[in-house]
């Protein structure tokens, strides 16, 4: 916010002219240890379809995870930004894609094959949309599968500083050194108020970029007001301090969750979110005390809950949710172990 303030100051020029702007490539250049080619956009949607769109022709197809975000919950914005395109879904464990699955998904969609989409994409999410993380060994296996096929590689990061520092890598390890083209940099659910980022480390992918951008209309004319946000997400590691507090506040609300009676957690907690299963009398005890979960629908599994936690939850919340979880009680075998 002080960032906002202090570019809201004097004349500048307008369409990413600015003085803030002219500094992004490089701040990033040396935030990922390789030139890169930023391109500003306000939302993780528009981000997803600009990168897959630069690297799909209207003839293409995405292979990606059937519940990835760019298939469930962004009303076709690749297609859009394709031309055409489509998405061939592939199955996976807590939403993650194994690169035998993988290979066995290239080779029955065939590759060549004049009667078929042509195999142009390859997305994953990072962490997945389940709060889980590719380690960089699942990364690597998946690019090398990928670009052997003749695909590009897209990261969607919107949770990617959580999946960072919960491997302990660079920023480059995670994304260029593990073989990815392009990716989605989200920065708005870490701390930005509506400044998300297209990155490639290919010039040739960031020339279709930028007019993509332009004609998409996402070269603002106040540029600056996104750029400084940027900017302000990497000074003195900021993203890092938030992505650690998130990360740490959901392990520690898991943590309180697992001995309730009742409670399931139905995926590992990997970043800053908790998909679980409670029973209705704990929902009953947070409600009580102002809390209220958004309903996750599990499948086979049936209703559960998805807790999103941030790098500014108060002490205050997270002490009721405690008050809850204790009022509720403890599951048989948690009674008996900490009896024994």
């Amino acid at each position: 916010m002080n960032a906002l303030v202090n570019c809201n100051r004097g004349v500048e020029v307008a369409y990413g002219a600015d003085q803030f702007t002219a500094t992004l490539a490089q701040a990033y250049s040396n935030f990922f240890e390789r030139e890169t080619f930023i391109f500003p956009v306000s939302t993780g949607t528009a981000g997803n379809g600009l990168a897959l769109g630069a690297i799909t022709p209207p003839y293409g197809t995405i292979f990606c995870h059937e519940s990835a975000h760019i298939v469930t919950t962004e009303a076709g914005a690749p297609e859009f930004y394709s031309g055409g395109g489509r998405m061939t879904l592939l199955a996976g464990e807590h939403h993650k894609i194994s690169p035998a699955v993988l290979e066995d998904g290239l080779r029955r969609h065939g590759i060549g094959n004049v009667h078929h989409m042509a195999v142009s994409a390859f997305s994953l999410t990072q962490a997945t949309e389940a709060g889980v993380v590719y380690e960089l060994d699942e990364l690597h296996a998946l690019s090398e599968i990928a670009h052997a096929a003749g695909m590009k590689v897209h990261l969607d990061g919107a949770r990617l500083a959580n999946a960072i520092v919960r491997l302990g890598v660079t920023p480059a390890e995670m994304t260029w050194k593990a073989g990815v083209d392009i990716l989605t940099f989200g920065t708005i659910k870490n701390g930005t108020m509506n400044a998300e980022a297209v990155i490639t480390f290919d010039p040739e992918i960031a020339k279709v970029l930028s007019v993509m951008h332009k004609r998409a209309g996402h070269l603002c004319s106040k540029m600056r007001y996104m750029s400084v946000q940027l900017l302000s997400y990497l000074e003195d590691d900021l993203w890092l301090r938030n992505a650690l507090q998130a990360n740490w506040n959901a392990e520690h609300i898991a943590g309180v969750l697992r001995p309730c009676a009742g409670v399931e957690l139905v995926h590992p907690v990997h970043i800053n979110e908790v998909f679980a299963i409670l029973p209705a009398s704990l929902l009953e005890a947070l409600r009580n005390k102002d809390i209220h979960l958004r309903p996750w629908n599990f499948g086979s599994k049936g209703q559960g809950v998805r807790i999103v936690m941030s790098y500014c939850d108060s002490t205050e919340q997270i002490q009721r949710f405690e008050q809850a979880c204790r009022e509720h009680g403890p599951s048989e075998a948690s009674s008996l172990r900490v009896h024994r």
